[in-house]
């Protein structure tokens, strides 16, 4: 009987952009737009300038970009930077396909991907596919190991053997280097995160997240082990090797590596954001934006604002005010003001919280806002796994406004309000073009639309310099 690594390795070998829906590719240039966006405007988070702070003396060959600012550095560690200004502003796409998020796949797989594709000067075209294929195994696999054991709160390890396998399908590697390739990621994969190890409830929280600078530079890393006589396991997806115990879970069900291949890429399942927040607060941050603009609400109409969560939800982002940057993506009261002083949501929320914390109608704004930690609520997750989210809000005059909301029905949603293509590149345009250049942005929107499959990566990179 063959082996679920061999079952799946030959599925991957299989795919080709000739056999690929149109429609599927289309989403692989969704996933693409959102995460560079994410990856240049992150290089103004404070996530972003630390990391590019740490390797500003490295050297070595200049074989990719740091996408938003131009250095050069070898793929590996370019993967690695470009992949934490990625997570910077909290805005990468997520994997759920139900009501809890299992993967940011965006994260895990384009940096390492599009390091390598620049390096070698690969076609658009094997770019997307191997995108697509990382993007595969990502989803896949997340759904093998669940549920992961309570105290884990990551998902770094398998972010690894994701990016790696993009690289391996991108460089075109035969069976045994590519499962060479999953060998080596798996060994070099991180270690998963403990909930306690983010900081929810003991700020500042940490910067680490899901560390997916060190999975991108293991997974460009690996396939290059792959091109010398180096040996690794060659069987890592099989159960009997238990790599899905280093990733955090006793649960794994390879069969679901293989089943149904091709009846619903993981791609074109993914859910975006919007808002530059945890996801699951953004109930909150939504229900008011709902509210105010209904009822035609100025921020002086406003006496009070009520938000009830899920008690544990709630307990993670009671905290307020926020340390630091990365505090304002699981801070509530912040967001919320942050909306609401602006009335527009982008990166300046967590850029310029310094300055708005000491603002006085930022803080006039703040103290109406009371997150209150909700049993009934906890009680719905914990029995049906929904989130959901309510708000009362009373004016001034006497008048009361409540709004409910569940999580998936927040804009991005894969199933229920998924963002178009048009709105991904407006966020493409939104985030990127102040830093890039409107021109540089929409350049490289234009390529990906044009359908020139056969064009070379480091002339499409190029627009993406600072």
């Amino acid at each position: 009987m063959r082996n679920i690594t061999d079952a799946f390795i030959e599925k991957v070998q299989r795919m080709n952009l000739e056999e690929l829906d149109e429609s599927v590719v289309r989403e692989a240039k969704k996933a693409v737009l959102d995460t560079i966006a994410c990856m240049i405007v992150g290089t103004n988070s404070d996530i972003g300038k630390a990391t590019m702070e740490v390797f500003s003396e490295f050297g070595g060959k200049e074989e990719a970009m740091i996408v938003g600012r131009g250095k050069k550095y070898p793929a590996a560690i370019s993967a690695y930077i470009n992949a934490e200004t990625c997570v910077g502003p909290d805005l990468s796409d997520n994997y759920q396909p139900d009501s809890i998020i299992i993967s940011h796949p965006g994260e895990a797989v384009v940096p390492p991907v599009l390091a390598v594709a620049e390096r070698e000067n690969a076609t658009l075209g094997d770019f997307l596919v191997a995108v697509i294929a990382g993007y595969e195994l990502a989803g896949r696999y997340a759904r093998a190991i669940e549920p992961r054991r309570p105290e884990v709160y990551s998902f770094s390890t398998h972010y690894t053997i994701a990016g790696a396998l993009g690289c391996a399908k991108l460089l075109r590697f035969d069976d045994r280097r590519m499962k060479t390739t999953l060998g080596v990621a798996g060994a070099l994969g991180s270690l998963p995160v403990t909930s306690p190890m983010w900081g929810f409830r003991e700020r500042p929280a940490s910067w680490h997240r899901d560390m997916p600078g060190h999975s991108s530079f293991s997974a460009v890393l690996a396939s290059q082990y792959a091109q010398t006589d180096f040996q690794a396991c060659r069987r890592l997806l099989d159960p009997e090797i238990a790599f899905y115990k280093l990733a955090g879970s006793e649960n794994y069900d390879p069969n679901l590596l293989v089943e149904n291949w091709g009846g619903g890429w993981v791609i074109e399942n993914i859910t975006y954001k919007k808002i530059p927040s945890c996801y699951f607060q953004q109930t909150g941050v939504e229900m008011v934006r709902l509210l105010v603009e209904e009822h035609s609400l100025g921020n002086d109409d406003i006496a009070a604002i009520d938000i009830y969560q899920p008690k544990n939800f709630a307990a993670n982002f009671i905290e307020y005010p926020p340390q630091t940057s990365v505090d304002t993506a699981s801070s509530l009261r912040y967001l919320i003001s942050a909306y609401l002083l602006n009335r527009k949501i982008g990166p300046d929320w967590y850029e310029k919280y310094r300055e708005y914390l000491v603002r006085r109608d930022f803080q006039e704004i703040a103290d109406k806002v009371t997150i209150h930690k909700d049993e009934d609520l906890q009680r719905l997750f914990d029995t049906e796994t929904i989130v959901k989210g309510r708000a009362r809000l009373q004016t001034r005059d006497g008048k009361v406004f409540e709004k409910e909301l569940r999580l998936e029905q927040i804009k991005g949603n894969f199933q229920n309000n998924p963002m178009a293509y048009e709105e991904i590149v407006g966020k493409f345009m939104d985030l990127s073009a102040p830093v890039v250049g409107k021109a540089n942005a929409r350049k490289f929107v234009d390529v990906l639309e044009s359908g020139a499959y056969d064009g070379r990566m480091r002339a499409v990179v190029e627009v993406l310099g600072c």
